[in-house]
Protein backbone atom coordinates (compact mmCIF):
# COMPACT_ATOMS: atom_id res chain seq x y z
CA UNK A 1 0.00 0.00 0.00
CA UNK A 2 0.71 3.85 -0.67
CA UNK A 3 0.58 6.21 1.96
CA UNK A 4 -1.54 9.47 0.97
CA UNK A 5 -2.56 13.21 2.60
CA UNK A 6 -4.89 15.33 1.95
CA UNK A 7 -4.91 19.16 2.36
CA UNK A 8 -6.69 21.95 2.52
CA UNK A 9 -5.15 24.50 1.06
CA UNK A 10 -6.09 27.97 -0.03
CA UNK A 11 -9.60 30.28 0.20
CA UNK A 12 -9.70 32.40 -2.55
CA UNK A 13 -12.88 35.04 -2.10
CA UNK A 14 -13.56 36.79 -5.16
CA UNK A 15 -16.88 38.16 -3.96
CA UNK A 16 -18.44 37.55 -0.51
CA UNK A 17 -21.53 36.57 0.00
CA UNK A 18 -22.94 39.67 1.79
CA UNK A 19 -22.55 43.67 1.08
CA UNK A 20 -20.19 43.77 4.06
CA UNK A 21 -17.48 40.95 4.54
CA UNK A 22 -18.41 37.14 5.59
CA UNK A 23 -17.44 35.45 8.30
CA UNK A 24 -16.96 31.78 7.31
CA UNK A 25 -17.72 28.37 8.91
CA UNK A 26 -14.89 26.35 6.96
CA UNK A 27 -14.95 22.45 7.04
CA UNK A 28 -12.44 19.87 5.81
CA UNK A 29 -13.38 16.27 5.85
CA UNK A 30 -11.42 13.23 4.45
CA UNK A 31 -13.94 10.41 4.01
CA UNK A 32 -12.74 6.40 3.33
CA UNK A 33 -15.56 3.84 1.94
CA UNK A 34 -17.92 6.33 3.17
CA UNK A 35 -16.12 5.99 6.88
CA UNK A 36 -14.89 10.05 8.61
CA UNK A 37 -10.77 9.15 8.16
CA UNK A 38 -10.20 12.98 9.29
CA UNK A 39 -11.76 16.25 9.56
CA UNK A 40 -11.24 20.12 11.13
CA UNK A 41 -13.01 23.46 11.19
CA UNK A 42 -11.99 26.57 10.99
CA UNK A 43 -13.97 30.35 11.29
CA UNK A 44 -12.68 32.93 8.90
CA UNK A 45 -13.58 36.43 9.33
CA UNK A 46 -13.43 39.52 6.91
CA UNK A 47 -13.56 37.93 4.38
CA UNK A 48 -14.03 40.37 1.34
CA UNK A 49 -13.11 40.94 -2.04
CA UNK A 50 -9.84 39.66 -2.84
CA UNK A 51 -8.73 38.03 -0.18
CA UNK A 52 -6.52 34.91 -0.07
CA UNK A 53 -6.29 32.93 3.01
CA UNK A 54 -3.97 30.05 3.55
CA UNK A 55 -5.72 27.42 5.39
CA UNK A 56 -2.69 27.19 7.76
CA UNK A 57 -3.17 30.40 9.10
CA UNK A 58 -5.76 29.52 11.19
CA UNK A 59 -4.97 26.28 13.16
CA UNK A 60 -8.66 23.67 12.52
CA UNK A 61 -10.66 23.43 15.62
CA UNK A 62 -12.58 19.92 16.07
CA UNK A 63 -9.67 17.80 14.94
CA UNK A 64 -9.85 14.42 14.07
CA UNK A 65 -6.72 13.07 12.19
CA UNK A 66 -5.88 16.55 11.00
CA UNK A 67 -2.54 18.66 12.06
CA UNK A 68 -2.39 22.26 12.60
CA UNK A 69 -1.79 22.43 9.02
CA UNK A 70 -4.91 21.33 7.80
CA UNK A 71 -3.77 18.21 6.90
CA UNK A 72 -5.85 14.93 7.23
CA UNK A 73 -3.56 12.04 7.65
CA UNK A 74 -1.24 10.34 6.36
CA UNK A 75 -3.86 7.31 4.99
CA UNK A 76 -2.64 3.88 4.18
CA UNK A 77 -5.15 3.12 1.04
CA UNK A 78 -5.56 0.23 -0.95
CA UNK A 79 -6.34 0.47 -4.66
CA UNK A 80 -10.11 -0.04 -4.43
CA UNK A 81 -10.39 2.21 -2.02
CA UNK A 82 -13.17 5.09 -2.27
CA UNK A 83 -11.71 8.50 -1.05
CA UNK A 84 -14.03 11.82 -0.60
CA UNK A 85 -12.44 14.91 -0.37
CA UNK A 86 -15.28 17.33 1.19
CA UNK A 87 -15.17 20.60 2.01
CA UNK A 88 -17.59 23.38 2.52
CA UNK A 89 -18.07 27.32 3.60
CA UNK A 90 -20.99 29.15 5.31
CA UNK A 91 -21.59 32.66 6.13
CA UNK A 92 -22.59 33.78 9.32
CA UNK A 93 -21.45 37.21 9.57
CA UNK A 94 -25.28 38.40 8.74
CA UNK A 95 -26.12 38.73 12.41
CA UNK A 96 -28.01 41.95 13.30
CA UNK A 97 -24.95 42.62 15.28
CA UNK A 98 -25.01 39.53 17.12
CA UNK A 99 -21.51 38.48 18.35
CA UNK A 100 -20.92 34.83 18.63
CA UNK A 101 -18.47 33.53 21.19
CA UNK A 102 -16.24 30.96 21.23
CA UNK A 103 -18.62 28.22 22.51
CA UNK A 104 -21.29 29.05 19.66
CA UNK A 105 -19.32 29.47 16.86
CA UNK A 106 -17.98 25.41 17.92
CA UNK A 107 -21.60 24.65 18.48
CA UNK A 108 -22.08 25.47 14.52
CA UNK A 109 -19.06 23.89 13.77
CA UNK A 110 -19.74 20.87 15.32
CA UNK A 111 -23.35 20.45 14.10
CA UNK A 112 -22.16 21.29 10.40
CA UNK A 113 -19.78 18.44 10.62
CA UNK A 114 -22.64 16.19 11.99
CA UNK A 115 -24.37 17.39 8.97
CA UNK A 116 -21.50 16.34 6.51
CA UNK A 117 -20.67 12.75 8.14
CA UNK A 118 -24.88 11.44 8.16
CA UNK A 119 -25.22 13.26 4.45
CA UNK A 120 -21.84 10.86 3.50
CA UNK A 121 -23.24 7.89 5.36
CA UNK A 122 -26.31 7.85 3.56
CA UNK A 123 -24.91 8.30 0.16
CA UNK A 124 -23.45 5.36 -0.06
CA UNK A 125 -23.85 4.00 -4.04
CA UNK A 126 -25.45 7.94 -4.65
CA UNK A 127 -24.05 11.11 -6.13
CA UNK A 128 -22.13 12.03 -2.44
CA UNK A 129 -21.52 16.07 -3.40
CA UNK A 130 -25.13 16.75 -4.47
CA UNK A 131 -26.32 14.96 -1.33
CA UNK A 132 -23.85 17.03 0.90
CA UNK A 133 -24.49 20.14 -1.16
CA UNK A 134 -28.19 19.52 -1.01
CA UNK A 135 -28.29 19.50 2.86
CA UNK A 136 -26.39 22.19 3.32
CA UNK A 137 -27.89 24.47 1.21
CA UNK A 138 -31.46 23.62 3.44
CA UNK A 139 -29.62 24.83 6.55
CA UNK A 140 -30.11 28.16 5.54
CA UNK A 141 -28.96 30.43 8.38
CA UNK A 142 -26.36 28.66 10.57
CA UNK A 143 -26.73 31.04 13.30
CA UNK A 144 -30.59 30.86 13.44
CA UNK A 145 -31.03 26.87 12.63
CA UNK A 146 -28.59 25.76 15.12
CA UNK A 147 -28.38 28.52 17.72
CA UNK A 148 -32.11 29.23 18.04
CA UNK A 149 -31.74 32.95 17.26
CA UNK A 150 -34.55 34.52 15.41
CA UNK A 151 -33.95 34.37 11.74
CA UNK A 152 -31.17 36.70 10.88
CA UNK A 153 -30.48 38.32 7.58
CA UNK A 154 -30.59 36.55 4.04
CA UNK A 155 -26.95 36.95 3.24
CA UNK A 156 -25.69 34.47 6.00
CA UNK A 157 -25.60 30.65 4.16
CA UNK A 158 -23.64 28.10 2.32
CA UNK A 159 -20.99 29.87 0.07
CA UNK A 160 -19.40 26.83 -1.56
CA UNK A 161 -19.37 22.95 -1.11
CA UNK A 162 -17.90 20.21 -2.68
CA UNK A 163 -17.14 16.35 -2.38
CA UNK A 164 -14.59 14.88 -5.14
CA UNK A 165 -13.60 11.76 -5.51
CA UNK A 166 -11.27 9.66 -6.17
CA UNK A 167 -10.05 5.71 -6.03
CA UNK A 168 -6.66 4.43 -4.20
CA UNK A 169 -5.81 3.63 -7.37
CA UNK A 170 -6.52 6.59 -9.06
CA UNK A 171 -4.39 8.88 -6.59
CA UNK A 172 -1.51 6.93 -7.61
CA UNK A 173 -2.05 8.27 -11.39
CA UNK A 174 -2.07 12.08 -10.18
CA UNK A 175 0.79 14.25 -11.59
CA UNK A 176 2.62 14.91 -8.61
CA UNK A 177 5.39 17.19 -8.76
CA UNK A 178 7.65 18.49 -5.15
CA UNK A 179 5.73 19.39 -2.91
CA UNK A 180 6.92 23.03 -1.86
CA UNK A 181 4.23 23.74 1.39
CA UNK A 182 4.89 21.07 3.87
CA UNK A 183 7.68 21.44 6.16
CA UNK A 184 6.22 18.12 7.92
CA UNK A 185 7.19 15.68 4.66
CA UNK A 186 9.90 17.82 2.83
CA UNK A 187 10.48 14.68 0.63
CA UNK A 188 6.75 14.76 -0.43
CA UNK A 189 5.09 15.36 -3.61
CA UNK A 190 1.85 16.89 -4.43
CA UNK A 191 -0.62 17.12 -7.23
CA UNK A 192 -3.02 20.72 -6.36
CA UNK A 193 -6.56 21.36 -7.14
CA UNK A 194 -8.39 24.38 -8.06
CA UNK A 195 -12.20 24.34 -8.35
CA UNK A 196 -14.52 27.57 -8.62
CA UNK A 197 -17.65 28.09 -6.96
CA UNK A 198 -20.57 30.40 -6.74
CA UNK A 199 -23.36 30.37 -4.53
CA UNK A 200 -26.22 31.48 -7.16
CA UNK A 201 -28.63 28.72 -5.70
CA UNK A 202 -29.32 30.27 -2.66
CA UNK A 203 -27.95 33.64 -3.24
CA UNK A 204 -30.89 37.04 -2.91
CA UNK A 205 -29.09 39.39 -5.04
CA UNK A 206 -31.83 41.61 -3.77
CA UNK A 207 -30.50 42.22 -0.55
CA UNK A 208 -26.72 40.67 -0.98
CA UNK A 209 -25.85 41.91 -3.82
CA UNK A 210 -23.03 40.08 -6.46
CA UNK A 211 -23.09 36.59 -6.58
CA UNK A 212 -20.29 35.19 -4.28
CA UNK A 213 -17.77 33.43 -5.72
CA UNK A 214 -14.70 31.35 -4.77
CA UNK A 215 -11.97 29.20 -5.42
CA UNK A 216 -10.74 26.47 -3.16
CA UNK A 217 -7.30 25.32 -3.36
CA UNK A 218 -6.11 21.64 -1.68
CA UNK A 219 -3.44 18.86 -2.61
CA UNK A 220 -3.05 15.81 -2.58
CA UNK A 221 0.25 14.44 -1.02
CA UNK A 222 1.91 11.91 -1.52
CA UNK A 223 4.19 10.31 0.99
CA UNK A 224 7.63 8.38 0.79
CA UNK A 225 8.00 7.49 4.50
CA UNK A 226 5.43 8.35 7.71
CA UNK A 227 7.35 8.74 10.61
CA UNK A 228 5.99 8.29 14.58
CA UNK A 229 7.39 11.57 15.77
CA UNK A 230 5.94 13.64 12.92
CA UNK A 231 2.50 12.29 13.20
CA UNK A 232 3.00 12.72 16.91
CA UNK A 233 4.20 16.16 16.78
CA UNK A 234 1.28 17.09 13.90
CA UNK A 235 -1.38 16.48 15.86
CA UNK A 236 -0.51 16.57 19.49
CA UNK A 237 1.67 19.84 19.24
CA UNK A 238 0.70 21.06 23.07
CA UNK A 239 2.33 17.40 24.03
CA UNK A 240 5.22 17.07 21.45
CA UNK A 241 6.37 20.02 20.63
CA UNK A 242 8.22 20.24 17.77
CA UNK A 243 11.89 20.34 18.48
CA UNK A 244 11.94 18.11 21.28
CA UNK A 245 14.81 15.55 21.99
CA UNK A 246 12.67 12.34 22.51
CA UNK A 247 8.94 11.38 22.70
CA UNK A 248 9.62 10.17 26.43
CA UNK A 249 10.13 13.43 27.65
CA UNK A 250 6.27 13.42 28.66
CA UNK A 251 7.08 11.05 30.98
CA UNK A 252 3.90 8.87 30.37
CA UNK A 253 2.75 6.51 28.20
CA UNK A 254 1.74 7.96 24.57
CA UNK A 255 -1.83 7.22 24.81
CA UNK A 256 -1.99 8.34 28.11
CA UNK A 257 -0.38 11.74 27.32
CA UNK A 258 -2.68 12.42 24.40
CA UNK A 259 -5.80 11.28 26.67
CA UNK A 260 -6.85 8.81 23.80
CA UNK A 261 -8.99 5.65 23.73
CA UNK A 262 -7.20 4.67 20.70
CA UNK A 263 -6.47 0.38 20.94
CA UNK A 264 -2.71 0.57 19.18
CA UNK A 265 -0.28 3.39 18.17
CA UNK A 266 -1.48 2.63 14.30
CA UNK A 267 -4.99 4.06 15.14
CA UNK A 268 -3.65 6.67 17.71
CA UNK A 269 -2.09 8.50 14.43
CA UNK A 270 -4.62 7.92 12.06
CA UNK A 271 -2.73 4.46 9.99
CA UNK A 272 -5.22 2.03 12.06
Amino acid sequence: MTFYAFRLDTINVKNPRGKIPDNDVVTFNVFVNQIDRGHGTGFLTDLGAGSVIPAAAAPPNNRLNIGVDWIVGPLELAPTDGVSIVYSGMNTSDNNNINLDTQQQDQIEIKILDTIASAAAGAIGGPVSSVITGVLGAIGDPVGKFLGYSPQGPCNGLVFSDSVQFTGGGLATLPYRQDTWSTAWPSATAASFTRAYDDSATHNGAVCGEVAHTEITFSVLQLPWVSVRIMLQRLFPRVFPVGAPDLGGVGVGVRHATGSTASSLRALIGLG
